[in-house]
């Protein structure tokens, strides 16, 4: 139907939307159609294997040796024929047979693969004992994707089995992917800066579950310094047999797989929630699944991510994921508060509105990522309704173990703060017929009485509000105001904050309200919940440098005796009045509310852990002084347990 005059410009638009690393999720999604292929046709149950490994026939035949990743399947394989279509033609139907947008494109590996590595990527396939190699990548004369010359300027040349590794020999059937870089002497099999094991982790974290006992994928992982790794294959088999520096083919079972492992550490805990949507709003069902970690001994970061992390589910392939402080208000969203790095979660959307994006970085509900869906909204709060019981537990375990231990000194610090948060506290109501006719718009709130809770603007007499010039039509509807009186009597709501005290570390297990990716980090104070609007929890860092500057200060000034029980006395004084002055900044704020020009955007960067820093250090002479009469005053009274 279409003709396409520039298929270079479209390969390059296109491969800027991928993920990185995407060539090597293409490469084994296309090993493992290959083998299911080969099954199907033959019969066979058990004999898939895919392998990232070393590319030794290269090794052996450059010179210095160059290191290049590749990827060997004994599937099927291709013919020469196969080889020059699907190498060269864009949205073809592969040999699956199974093109559509929810199935194979027919764009993955030629758009990641040459983009990425314009040296080329090094084919070479065995199917019905034809053996054939080609070499796709950027050729500078003309200046074009394409086949690159490869023995005697032939792009298509018939090879050897001496080219082929024992995997696809063995099978007689099979190809071999070759990445080799966009420079000369590139190392794709380590690339500078990455870790020993970056592919084994990224292959683990890409996909659910792998290694089944169909197929078996397995990646080299090296361990030394390049000069000591082998160069040969049998010299690597050998290191697998403890002859030398580890440099093992690792078995990628998946992030699902890990984490079973993990959570069978401390009984299994791990499950399913399903969640059944709401077919009247066009919501379709999900699942939830979940597993509660140990606390200790389940270290996973080597192969995938641990927990307090989340990913979406599709076609066995995990995306979007929300890992560290930015998982933070998903996390919160489910109802976990506390807890937080012992808890994982995978949400698997059903249905046939589910899809994924071209670049495979996203999963679609009705044409739009999951999380800016009202799906994901609806989903959340049937989790919460029912939230498992071990989840449940280990929220509390981990509440619990964070409480204070002076349960009066939030008492003492909402009486003190009581006459300052009337300043600016907006007049609220509840429908009485006992009290004097009120007029104005229904709010929700909390307070004693019946009926709905009705907030007043306090606006004077003769006087209206005036218009922001350039707002939508809807904000003519703002400006209504019911004129008919009602009768109601005023009342006082608050939303009571929680203050605990943590460590850096402790903290990363909370699901923290803006955290920037350095959560606590170096910062005084931090939210955990949903937002900043509504969040309740206030985690206060015991080792900021500018909370422990102030205790040193006060000893200095009044403990020089080094006397434990000052110091303990003096450590809690100063964490009640830092605790003061950080509730009364978030809750101060918070009266702002009006649902014009402080919205819940708004509070999560006014209450980030970077505004609330801002707000201790800005205070901290009122801080200090009052520390300091609160332990002159126990000084007076004879000693550091006097009231």
């Amino acid at each position: 139907m279409f003709n396409v005059d520039n298929a270079d410009f479209i390969a390059e638009k296109l491969s800027k939307e991928l993920l990185p690393n995407q060539e090597f999720r293409e490469v084994l999604k296309n090993s493992l159609e290959a083998i299911d292929r080969r099954m199907r046709a033959t019969g066979d149950k058990s004999s898939g294997r895919i392998e990232f490994d070393v590319d030794w026939v290269m090794h052996a035949n450059t010179n210095p040796p160059q290191w290049f990743i590749s990827c060997a399947d004994n599937g099927d394989g291709m013919t020469q024929s196969e080889l020059e279509k699907y190498t060269t033609t864009l949205a073809v139907q592969g040999a699956g047979r199974n093109q559509s947008l929810r199935g194979n494109q027919g764009m993955g590996l030629k758009i990641s693969g040459p983009t990425r590595h314009k040296k080329g990527v090094l084919i070479r396939s065995i199917k019905n004992g034809e053996r054939t190699m080609v070499q796709i990548g950027w050729n500078e004369d003309p200046g074009e994707y394409g086949m690159m010359p490869l023995a005697n300027d032939q792009k298509v040349i018939r090879a050897s089995a001496a080219v082929f590794p024992k995997l696809i020999n063995e099978q007689q059937s099979g190809t071999i992917v070759t990445f080799l870089g966009s420079a000369d002497g590139a190392n794709t099999f380590v690339p500078p800066g990455n870790p020993r094991g970056w592919l084994f982790r990224y292959l683990n974290q890409r996909f659910f579950r792998l290694s089944d006992d169909r197929i078996e994928v397995v990646v080299r992982v090296p361990s030394g310094a390049e000069e000591e790794w082998p160069h040969t294959y049998e010299e690597a088999q050998a290191r697998m047999r403890k002859e030398g520096k580890s440099f093992n083919l690792s078995v990628v079972y998946g992030t699902a797989a890990i984490w079973d492992s993990a959570a069978a550490k401390r009984g299994g805990d791990k499950g399913v929630v399903q969640l059944i949507g709401d077919a009247t709003l066009g919501i379709p069902p999900a699942k939830l699944h979940w597993w509660v970690l140990p606390a200790e001994g389940s270290d996973v970061s080597s192969r995938t991510y641990g927990g307090g992390n989340f990913a979406v589910l599709y076609q066995n392939e995990l995306h979007d994921w929300k890992t560290s402080n930015h998982a933070g208000p998903y996390f919160a969203r489910l109802g976990v508060l506390f807890g937080k790095s012992r808890i994982a979660f995978v949400l698997e959307p059903e249905g046939t509105t589910i899809a994924s994006d071209f670049a495979r970085a996203h999963v679609l509900v009705g044409g739009l990522p999951v999380f800016e869906t009202d799906a994901w909204l609806l989903w959340s709060e049937q989790f919460k309704k029912d939230m498992p019981e071990i989840i449940k537990t280990t929220i509390a375990e981990e509440h619990e173990r964070l409480q204070g231990e002076d349960p009066d000194r939030m008492k003492r610090i909402r009486e003190r703060l009581r006459e300052v948060m009337q300043l600016l506290r907006p007049r609220r109501f509840r429908r009485s017929t006992d009290g004097e006719p009120r007029t104005g718009p229904e709010v929700t709130g909390a307070g004693s009485g019946t009926g709905p809770v009705i907030e007043i603007a306090v606006i004077k007499n003769g006087t209206r509000r005036r218009r922001v010039g350039g707002r939508g039509l809807g904000a003519v509807l703002a400006d209504l105001e019911d004129q008919d009186p009602t009768p109601a009597a005023e009342i006082t709501t608050s939303r009571a904050i929680e203050a605990i005290w943590v460590t850096e570390e402790e903290s990363e297990n909370m699901s923290i309200v803006n955290g920037n990716g350095n959560g606590m980090h170096d910062r005084a104070a931090a939210l955990a919940g949903q937002d900043g609007r509504t969040a309740n929890v206030l985690l206060l860092n015991k080792e900021f440098r500018g909370y422990m500057t102030m205790i040193a200060a006060v000893n200095e000034w009044a403990n020089e005796s080094g006397d434990d029980l000052i110091a303990s006395r003096i450590e809690a004084l100063v964490r009640e009045w830092t605790e003061q002055k950080m509730i009364e900044a978030v809750e101060g704020l918070r009266q702002l509310e009006n649902g014009k020009t402080w919205l819940t955007e708004n509070y999560d960067d006014a209450l980030s852990p970077v505004a609330l820093t801002a707000a201790f250090m800005a205070d901290r002479y009122h801080t200090l002084r009052e520390v300091k009469r609160a332990v002159g005053a126990i000084r007076q009274a004879g000693g550091a347990g006097a009231a």
